[in-house]
Formats: structure tokens, C-alpha cells, sequence
């Protein structure tokens, strides 16, 4: 019992000296509203205008990977006669 209590003791105290990731600022959000309120002059009727923009990049240029090619089955029995 001991030399397990030892060994847990010793893999805690290894773990606690591996280096820890750096903490990077939190991503821009992809997500934004405006509204504007606009009053006809003539009727007095109130008409809000709201545009939503939602932007799907959510990785900078320089950290996304290039797709990797799909290889069909097909190609791998013509390849193998």
C-alpha cells in the first residue's frame, strides 16, 4: 500500500511540473446586430430596419489546415489488380 500511495505521490508531483498551455486572448465574435429605427413623416408609422451578420471564420488564415484528399475505395481496388 505504501508503494502505491508513493508512486501516486510522485506521478501528482511530475504533473504539477509539466509546463502549462499559455492562455490566448478569446477570438473576436463572429456575430453582430445593428437596428435603426426610421419614422414616415407622412403617417407617422415606426419601421425598424435590423441587419444580423454572422461570420463562419472561426480560425485565422495561418492556423487552418489545407483539406486532405478523400480516396474512394474504387481507387484502391484498381490499384491493387
Amino acid at each position: 500500500m505504501g508503494v502505491f500511495v508513493a508512486h501516486l505521490g510522485v506521478f501528482m508531483f511530475w504533473a504539477q511540473l509539466r509546463p502549462k498551455p499559455k492562455l490566448t486572448p478569446p477570438p473576436k465574435p463572429n456575430f453582430s446586430a445593428k437596428a435603426t429605427v426610421v419614422v414616415n413623416a407622412e403617417t407617422g408609422e415606426k419601421s425598424i430596419y435590423r441587419e444580423i451578420t454572422v461570420s463562419t471564420k472561426f480560425a485565422a488564415d495561418a492556423n487552418t489546415l489545407p483539406p486532405t484528399p478523400i480516396v474512394k475505395a474504387t481507387e484502391f481496388a484498381a490499384d491493387a489488380e
